[in-house]
């Protein structure tokens, strides 16, 4: 190792020889940190922009000169090359404690050992990595009046901190052949992961595998309590599926050893797309999917499913991404992302990379470099992947990536962009609204007290909206929420029918485009969801419409930011007893397509 090292996680420091160099002036320390972390010859020019913005020309030159010396004479060794134009460090000459993190980083990813089973070698290097980690990137470093400076050194934070918790998390889910004490030694990088992540429900899930697996069965649950209190006071949400689940499984005595712990491994990569709270009529679509996907049959490279917008295909494939059948088929995990009209492929593509644990090494990729990426990651892998909404076919020359040993599944409700991505029609798979049985389940769960009471008034009205999954969850929540005080669904019949009559007579000019995307009598059950809304709630509902990202899924945070209080939870509630929002679990809600729609017409309505 150099003389001369450079530590930039925590608080920025120099060493030589062992001993601490002092460097008395902040922007002399900034320049340092940046010249260290970009490795490659500076314009003084952008220096100066960057560290003296509130200088004009001739006296940030100045400066810049003036702080020069301070880093020149910090060692008695050419480590700085300076000349009239540029400045930069030599890396022979320097350790630093970032870029040895980015090269370890390299050489794990030069391995192609699936991602929960690092190699012996890679485990050392993993290791290494997160004991440089000591605190994120110049903690406790400020550099006011020099927002630019600022902003680097954000990126820089985020962008290493997600290194590192992904080495955490490799190293939390490590399996296979280990030490004696390697799940007791995982522990500590599980708490590490989470000290990190505190909301994230697969860090506590592994740390209550591993707590499992050493026999501390107690201390598993108590760490799901944790789980369970922290999600609710921060999210006003239960847990995921999958972490009851797991509590469920640990309470029976199902996780008991560390060999337990290794007979419910973790994938190599998975995002997964929102729960859904309801699935009902689907078993013949699922069984249909599974079979182009190669359970029982030939596996398909690509199905496209078609459909109305909210007949359920997000829904479906939510499911479908959880088939126990098709995790043995692609071992290597799923990769989902959510496109709608105007997608952010950028932000899509590097989610995936993170996932896959491709590192950035804190540099700004592009879209084609990101797929290229994952396309040489991917080659000899067995994933699904999942694109649902896709709006123009073009998008999918990204993001479809996999290798010969990877399937897709894509949605559209488009016909002609279902035709430009299917390899043939046979490749196509329409999803169909639900049967009458079905609607009449969904509508059942939903108000089991409207429909014992009236079940002929219940089959007429799951006719009226056509049997769309959609339509029926906004009809049932409403139907529940209101037969307390007196409203019965033949009041409801009732209103729909002449609401639907009234759109289809004389159409407002702001309900023409949800009209399109769907049937007057749905849009005039939407309507008559919103029309019951005092008009605090009816305009906070507006608001996230107006504001949707895509997918449109909000936290309570984003709530409380859109809205400009301090307590959004119960609007939320009342949102969700009407069926306008749904809670996906994790502390997230998301909110249909087509009442996105509807709540951009009641924009348009609004004086």
């Amino acid at each position: 190792m150099p003389d001369l090292c450079i530590y930039l996680f925590g608080a920025p420091r120099v060493v030589l020889q062992g001993r601490n160099v002092a460097i008395d002036r902040r922007k002399a320390l900034a320049l340092l940190a940046y010249l260290a972390l970009t490795n490659q010859p500076q314009r003084r020019e952008g220096l100066i922009t960057l560290l003296w913005p509130e200088l004009d020309q001739d006296h940030a030159r100045a400066a810049l000169r003036s702080t020069l010396p301070v880093l020149t004479k910090l060692a008695p060794i050419e480590w700085l090359r300076v000349d009239r134009s540029t400045l930069a460090i030599q890396p022979e000459a320097v350790w630093i404690d970032v870029h040895e993190v980015n090269e370890l980083l390299a050489r794990v990813q030069a391995h192609t050992k699936p991602y929960d089973q690092p190699c012996a070698d890679c485990l050392h290097l993993l290791q290494r990595v997160v004991s440089l980690y000591s605190s994120p990137f110049m903690a406790g470093f400020t550099l006011s009046a020099c927002a630019e400076f600022e902003l680097w050194q954000t990126a820089q934070q985020e962008s290493l901190q997600r290194d590192i918790i992904s080495a955490l998390r490799r190293l939390a889910l490590a399996r296979g052949d280990r030490t004696a004490n390697w799940s007791e030694t995982a522990i500590g990088y599980a708490q590490r992961w989470l000290e990190l992540e505190p909301l994230d429900e697969e860090a506590h899930r592994a740390l209550m595998r591993l707590y499992a697996a050493n026999g501390l069965r107690a201390e598993a649950l108590r760490q799901y309590q944790k789980c369970v209190a922290l999600i609710d006071s921060e999210l006003a949400t239960p847990p995921e599926l999958a972490t009851t689940q797991l509590a469920e499984q640990i309470k029976s005595g199902a996780l008991v050893s560390a060999q337990s712990q290794q007979s419910h491994p973790p994938k190599f990569a998975d995002i997964l797309p929102p729960l859904p709270s309801l699935l009902i009529g689907r078993e013949a679509a699922l069984t249909d999917l599974r079979a182009r996907l190669g359970v029982g049959g030939p596996r398909r490279s690509m199905t496209v499913v078609q459909g109305w917008p909210g007949v359920g295909k997000s829904t479906t494939i939510a499911i479908l991404a959880r088939d126990p059948d098709l995790a043995t088929l692609f071992p290597d995990g799923v990769l989902w992302a959510s496109l709608g009209e105007q997608p952010d492929l950028l932000s899509i593509l590097t989610v995936w990379a993170e996932t896959l644990g491709i590192p950035s090494y804190g540099q700004q990729r592009t879209v084609d470099e990101i797929t290229r990426q994952l396309i040489a990651t991917l080659r000899a892998r067995r994933t699904l992947l999942i694109v649902d909404d896709i709006w123009q076919a073009e998008h999918m020359r990204y993001l479809n990536v996999g290798g010969q040993h990877c399937s897709i599944v894509v949605t559209t409700r488009l016909n002609e962009v279902a035709h430009q991505l299917a390899p043939g029609s046979r490749d196509i798979y329409r999803l169909g609204v639900l049967s009458e049985a079905a609607g009449i389940e969904l509508l059942e769960l939903l108000a089991p007290d409207a429909v014992a009471a009236h079940p002929a008034e219940a089959h007429q009205l799951v006719c009226d909206i056509e049997g769309l999954p959609l339509a029926i969850q906004v009809a049932g929540r409403l139907l529940n929420n209101e037969i307390r005080l007196g409203w019965g669904i033949d009041d409801l019949l009732s209103e729909l029918q002449d609401g639907s009559r009234l759109l289809e007579e004389s159409l407002p000019t702001n309900m023409l485009e949800l009209r399109r995307e769907t049937t007057p009598t749905i849009a005039a059950l939407l309507k008559r969801s919103t029309d019951a809304l005092d008009q605090t709630t009816l305009e906070q509902f507006v608001c996230l419409g107006l504001f949707a990202p895509k997918p449109a899924t909000f936290d309570l945070a984003a709530m409380a930011a859109a809205w400009g209080i301090a307590d959004p939870r119960p609007s939320a509630r009342v949102l969700v007893n009407r069926g306008l929002l749904e809670p996906i679990g994790g502390g997230r809600f998301q909110m249909h397509a087509l009442l996105v729609l509807h709540a951009r017409t009641l924009l348009g309505a609004a004086p």
